[in-house]
C-alpha cells in the first residue's frame, strides 16, 4: 500500500499505541502517506457522549501530536490529521466547525449509525428490516453530496441479511450516488483481519458492476494493521473475483478551504 488514511490514536478508547508508532511502522511498510482519522469528537446535546471516539476537549492535543509529527518526519512520508466521521443531520454543522477551528484537514465517512446516533440503531446491528437498510443507504448518499468527504469507509457495514435482491437495489443506488459525487469506497482490511461480516460479497459484486472507484483501508487500532500481509492477500482475492478497480491513492478533499 502507497498510502493509508485510516488510522485510529487511543483517544477512541478501543486502539492501542502511540501516534509516532503508527508513523514508524507506515515507514517501515514502506508507505508514501499515513493520515491520522481518529474517530471525530461530535457536539452532541448535553449529557450524551459515545465511547467509542474522542472527547470534544482532546481534539486539540490530537491536532498538535499529529501536525507535530507533520513536521518532524517531513521527508520521510506525508502525513495528514483528518477524522472519521458519521453524518448527523442535527449536530454536524456545528461539529464542523469545531474540526475547523482545530486544523483538521480531512473527513472519512463512517456511517456507524443513522439518525443522530442517540435515536437510533448501530448501523452493524443485525437486522432483516428494509426500512433500516433504506435508512442507512439514503443518510450514506446525503452525506457524500455534502461534498465534504474524502471516501466512504466500510460502506458495507449495514449488517443487513434481509431480501437480497432488496440489498443489491439499495446499494446500487448508493455506489451509484458514490460515483456522482466522486467519492472512492472503502474496502476495509480490519473485517478481514478480525473476520467480521464485512467484506460484504454481495456489496463488492455491486460495485464493481458500477466501476466504483476502490481503496484499501487499514482501519488501524494497533501499529501492526499497518503490514498485514495475509489481509492484504485476501482483499486482493475479492478485487479479483469483484473486478473492483482500485486506486493507491485519494484525492483529500480539505474542509480546510
Amino acid at each position: 500500500m502507497k498510502a493509508n488514511y485510516h488510522t485510529h490514536t487511543w483517544r477512541c478508547n478501543h486502539a492501542v499505541g502511540t501516534e509516532e508508532g503508527y508513523v514508524k511502522a507506515a515507514i517501515q511498510a514502506g508507505m508514501d502517506i499515513l493520515g491520522f482519522s481518529d474517530h471525530t469528537p461530535y457536539l452532541f446535546p448535553q449529557g450524551y457522549y459515545s465511547n467509542f471516539r474522542m472527547k470534544p476537549e482532546q481534539l486539540p492535543g490530537y491536532a498538535e501530536t499529529v501536525l507535530d509529527l507533520k513536521r518532524r518526519y517531513a521527508g520521510q512520508i506525508e502525513i495528514h490529521l483528518g477524522v472519521e466521521c458519521e453524518f448527523y443531520p442535527k449536530h454536524f454543522a456545528d461539529t464542523l466547525s469545531y474540526l475547523r477551528d482545530n486544523r483538521v484537514e480531512y473527513l472519512i465517512l463512517g456511517q456507524h449509525f443513522i439518525g443522530n446516533e442517540y435515536d437510533s440503531l448501530y448501523s452493524g446491528h443485525r437486522t432483516t428490516r428494509e426500512e433500516d437498510l433504506a435508512a442507512y443507504c439514503r443518510q450514506s448518499m446525503e452525506a457524500m453530496n455534502t461534498g465534504l468527504f474524502t471516501y466512504f469507509a466500510h460502506p458495507d457495514l449495514h449488517h443487513f441479511r434481509g431480501n437480497e435482491k432488496f440489498y443489491r437495489e439499495q446499494t446500487r443506488a448508493m455506489c451509484r450516488e458514490a460515483n456522482s459525487c466522486g467519492m472512492p469506497l472503502e474496502l476495509n482490511l480490519l473485517g478481514i483481519r478480525e473476520d467480521k461480516w464485512y467484506p460484504n460479497v454481495l456489496f463488492w459484486e455491486v460495485a464493481g458492476e458500477e466501476n466504483c472507484q476502490v481503496i484499501l483501508g487499514c482501519d488501524a487500532h494497533e501499529e501492526s494493521a499497518l503490514d498485514h500481509p495475509n489481509a492484504m492477500k485476501e482483499a486482493m482475492k475479492l478485487v479479483d473475483l469483484c473486478g473492483l478497480k482500485v486506486i493507491d491513492t485519494a484525492d483529500l478533499r480539505s474542509i480546510l478551504k
